[in-house]
């Protein structure tokens, strides 16, 4: 009966595992670890250790970078030059944001 205890606990971790494994990915930083949600589940990149990586290399993880965009830690990736002035140029065409709107406005 352990044994079948163990075997049933065994599968239950390994099967946990690989969900976790399909739906995040663990990040090794400089300073800490991060457990990022992906947007599409795959075994793609399930642990990086991006400590020094240049810009050749995170075109490489293109669904890492834009997943850790989209967490709110774009800091961590770092973009090539011509990707940096590319979005500068877009940048500048944006419009910019509307003023707040009242909820009551004022009475004439």
């Amino acid at each position: 009966m352990r044994r079948l205890i163990a075997m049933l606990i065994g599968i239950a971790i390994g099967g946990g595992l690989v969900f976790a494994s399909f739906n995040f990915h663990l990040v090794r930083t400089d300073k800490s670890w991060l457990l990022v949600r992906k947007k599409q589940a795959d075994w793609h990149d399930a642990y990086v250790d991006i400590r020094g990586w240049s810009s050749r290399e995170w075109g490489e993880h293109k669904a890492l970078s834009d997943n850790l965009v989209a967490m709110g830690r774009g800091d961590l990736v770092q973009r090539s030059l011509a990707d940096k002035l590319f979005r500068g140029f877009l940048d500048s065409f944006r419009e910019a944001p509307a003023p707040p709107r009242h909820a009551n406005p004022p009475a004439p």
